[in-house]
C-alpha cells in the first residue's frame, strides 16, 4: 500500500481537540471541538475548519472562525436538519447549540446533566433529534425547539463515553461505558412508554436495554454501527483490540437480553482506541484513533494471504482521539489529537484510496490513567502478555510447611481464548486477582488446616480463575492445602491456566479443570468430597451470570459451619449489580459472614454501602468489596438431617 503524501498543517495552539466531524451538507466544512489544559480545566473552542484537497501538495486548511466558551468542549455533531446548526457537549454539563451565520454566543443552551457530557449524536434518520450521554450514566434525548430533554435513560451505572443512533432503525440507539459494555436500546420498547400526564423520564430515568453485550474486561471507549449492515456494530477501547458485533440475534422491544456474537477482532494498536467509525462507503472498511499516536485505516474482509491492516497514518506527535470520514469524498478521513497542529495527506491503501486530515486533540489515556489523573487500572494485562507477581507479606508458618521466608515470585502468561468466548473476559490478569493474592492470609486457611486431618487436607476451588495467579500462590505457600483451579471449559483458556500452574511448579498441589458454573460439579470434586473454601476475584459483573454462580456456589462448598466462600469485585462492577448477587445468594441458604469495602492500594477499610453519594469512576477504582460467605444454621441443620 502507498503512504500518504507530506501533510498540510494547521497550527491551533493552545488547545487540545477532542472530537472531528465532517459537515453532512457541505463536502469541505468541518468542526472541532477542543479544550485548553487537555481539557482539565479551564475553557473550550469550537474551531470551524475548511479542508481543501491539493492532489499536487499538502491539502489547503483554513481556520473559518472559532467559538470560546468556559468549559472544554469534548464532542461536536452537525445538525441533520439545518446546514449552518451544530451542538456540542461540555465538561460542565451543558449542550450548546451554534449556528455558524452568527458570531460569538450560541442560539440556545441546556443544562440538565451533572457531569461531563463526553458525546452527542444526531439522528440521520429522526433528523429533529439528537442525543448526549454524560459521565453520570445517563442519555438523553433532545430536539432543538424545546427548553428541556424529551427523555432520559439511566443507561449504565459508570461513565457513558458514546450513545449513537442506529442508522437503520430510528428508535434503536446504542451505548458504551466505563463497566465494559455496549447496551442497545429500543425507544419503542413499553420501559420508555408514559403512564400519566404527569409521568416524564426527566425525573424518573427509564433504562432497560434491550441487548447487553459483555464487550470488554476494561472500558469501552468508542462504538460506530456499520453503515450497510443494520446491526453490526464496532467497538473499542482500553483492551487495544477493535470488536466487530453481529447483533442479528436482537428481538427489539423484548428488554434484558444479554448477547452478541464477536465476528472478529482487529489487533494491532499498542495503546487503548478512542475512536472508531466506519466508512460511509463501505461495508468491510473503518477507521480507528488511538493513544499509541496513529490512525488505522482496516478491512474486516481481507483478500486471502493479505492482512487485515490496510493503513497505519502516523505524523501526530502525541495521542490520537478522533477521526471521521467524509460522506462526500470516499476515502477522505480526518483524525485529531494531541499535537496542536492539523495536518492533510492522501494515501492509496490498495483496493481504497484515501487521504488523512490530522488535526490536534486530546482525551483520558486509561491505559495511562493512572499517571495522568490517578486513575486505578482495573486489568493489568491484555491477551498472551507476560505477567509477574512477588509475594512480600510477612512469612507464615503452617503445621506441614515449615517458614516460609523468601519472597514467592509467580510468572504467568495471560490467557487467551477461542473467538466465541471473548465476553467471558477471561483475556486479562484483573487487579482484584492481585488485591486477593495481596491479601491472601485473610481467607483464613490457618484455621481450615487446623481443623483438617491427614487423610482429607483442606480443599480450596478457585472459580473464574483465568490465569490462575492466586491458586498458584496458595499451592506454594502451603503443604496442607490442595487447590483445585478451575474456568470455563474453553480450550485455549484451560491450556494456558494449566502451563501457568506447571511453570511455576505448583502442579503437585493445585489441578486445573475445566468447569461451567450451573453444570455438574462432579468431574472436580476428589472422591465426591466438596470445598472448604471457594475463592473468587471478578465474577460478578454481568447479572445474567449470577444464577449459575450461585448454583456453581451451592454445589461445590461443604455444608458445615466453618465452610467459606470469598468474593472479591471490583466496584466497576456496579454497586446494584452487587447487592442483587447479595439477594440472591441469601435466597439459596447462604449468610453473608461479612462484606467490606477496603482500598486496593492502601489499607482503609469501611463498610458496605448500596449507595454512596458523588461517587465517581475515579473513586470506584480505588476500592475493592471483599464478601465472605457461609452457609446459614439452618441450611447446615437440614443437611445434618438428610444425610444422618
Amino acid at each position: 500500500m502507498n503512504g500518504p503524501h507530506q501533510p498540510g498543517i494547521l497550527h491551533t495552539p493552545g488547545f487540545a481537540h477532542y472530537s472531528v466531524a465532517w459537515s453532512p451538507f457541505h463536502p469541505t466544512r468541518l468542526a472541532l471541538a477542543s479544550s485548553a489544559n487537555f481539557g482539565l480545566v479551564g475553557n473550550g473552542r469550537l474551531h470551524l475548519v475548511s479542508a481543501k484537497p491539493n492532489p499536487g501538495g499538502p491539502s489547503s486548511l483554513n481556520l473559518d472562525k472559532q467559538y470560546e466558551t468556559q468549559d472544554g468542549l469534548y464532542d461536536v455533531a452537525w445538525s441533520e436538519i439545518h446546514e449552518n446548526q451544530l451542538v456540542t457537549g461540555s465538561g460542565d454539563g451543558s449542550i450548546r447549540l451554534w449556528d455558524v451565520m452568527l458570531n460569538d454566543l450560541p442560539i440556545r443552551a441546556w443544562q440538565e446533566h451533572t457531569r461531563e457530557v463526553f458525546s452527542v449524536d444526531w439522528s440521520n434518520l429522526k433528523k429533529d433529534t439528537f442525543a448526549s450521554a454524560s459521565w453520570e450514566g445517563t442519555v438523553k434525548l433532545w430536539t432543538p425547539d424545546r427548553a428541556r430533554s424529551i427523555a432520559t435513560l439511566k443507561a449504565h451505572q459508570a461513565c457513558v463515553y458514546q450513545a449513537l443512533f442506529s442508522p437503520h432503525q430510528p428508535d434503536l440507539l446504542s451505548t458504551c461505558s466505563t463497566d465494559g459494555t455496549v447496551k442497545i436500546f429500543d425507544l419503542r420498547a413499553p420501559s420508555y412508554v408514559n403512564t400519566g400526564p404527569n409521568a416524564n423520564t426527566f425525573t424518573s430515568p427509564v433504562s432497560a436495554a434491550v441487548l447487553t453485550i459483555p464487550a470488554s474486561g476494561t472500558e469501552v471507549l468508542t462504538i460506530d454501527w456499520n453503515k450497510y449492515r443494520s446491526m453490526v456494530l464496532a467497538s473499542a477501547g482500553v483492551d487495544k483490540s477493535v470488536k466487530i458485533w453481529d447483533c442479528r440475534m436482537i428481538n427489539t422491544g423484548e428488554v434484558g437480553q444479554v448477547g452478541g456474537i464477536c465476528e472478529t477482532q482487529l489487533l494491532g494498536h499498542e495503546y487503548a482506541v478512542r475512536k472508531v467509525q466506519w466508512s460511509p462507503h463501505r461495508p468491510d472498511v473503518l477507521a480507528t484513533a488511538s493513544y499509541d499516536m496513529t490512525s488505522r485505516v482496516w478491512t474486516t474482509t481481507p483478500t486471502p494471504g493479505r492482512p487485515q491492516l490496510l493503513h497505519i497514518h502516523d505524523p501526530h506527535t502525541e495521542f490520537v482521539v478522533g477521526c471521521s470520514w467524509s460522506l462526500y469524498d470516499e476515502g477522505i478521513l480526518a483524525t485529531c489529537g494531541w499535537d496542536e497542529s492539523n495536518r492533510s495527506s492522501f494515501a492509496a491503501a490498495e483496493h481504497n484510496s484515501y487521504s488523512n486530515l490530522v488535526m490536534d486533540a486530546e482525551d483520558f489515556l486509561s491505559d495511562s490513567l493512572q499517571t495522568l489523573y490517578d486513575y486505578q487500572p482495573i486489568t493489568l494485562t491484555t491477551t498472551g502478555a507476560p505477567f509477574s507477581y512477588t509475594f512480600k507479606l510477612p512469612s507464615i508458618s503452617n503445621k506441614s510447611s515449615g517458614d516460609v521466608h523468601q519472597p514467592i515470585t509467580i510468572s504467568l502468561k495471560t490467557p487467551d481464548t477461542d473467538a466465541a468466548n471473548w465476553d467471558l473476559h477471561a483475556s486479562s490478569i484483573w487487579a482484584s486477582s492481585v488485591y486477593l493474592s495481596d491479601h491472601i492470609y485473610d481467607l483464613d486457611l490457618e484455621s481450615h488446616i487446623h481443623l483438617s486431618s491427614r487423610e482429607d487436607p483442606v480443599r480450596v476451588l478457585e472459580l473464574g480463575a483465568s490465569a490462575g495467579l492466586p491458586s498458584i500462590l496458595i499451592a506454594k505457600l502451603y503443604f496442607d492445602v490442595r487447590v483445585t483451579s478451575t474456568d470455563y471449559p474453553d480450550k485455549l483458556l484451560i491450556q494456558t491456566l494449566a502451563e501457568n500452574v506447571e511453570s511455576n511448579n505448583a502442579s503437585d498441589r493445585c489441578k486445573v479443570l475445566p468447569f461451567g458454573w450451573g453444570t455438574d460439579p462432579s468431574p472436580i470434586l476428589h472422591e465426591n468430597r466438596k470445598f472448604d473454601v471457594i475463592m473468587a476475584a471478578d465474577t460478578l459483573w454481568n447479572p445474567e451470570l449470577h444464577t449459575i454462580f450461585t448454583h456453581a456456589l451451592k454445589s461445590t462448598l461443604k455444608r458445615t459451619t466453618t465452610s467459606r466462600a470469598h468474593l472479591v469485585v471490583g466496584l466497576h462492577t456496579g454497586r446494584y449489580t452487587i447487592d442483587s448477587f447479595l439477594r440472591k445468594v441469601l435466597e439459596n441458604g447462604f449468610e453473608v459472614q461479612s462484606i467490606e469495602e477496603r482500598e486496593r492500594l492502601g489499607s482503609s477499610k469501611r463498610n458496605w454501602q448500596v449507595f454512596r453519594e458523588a461517587e465517581d469512576d475515579k473513586e470506584r477504582r480505588r476500592w475493592v468489596i471483599w464478601i465472605q460467605l457461609k452457609w446459614s444454621e439452618s441450611e447446615v441443620e437440614l443437611y445434618r438431617s438428610s444425610t444422618s
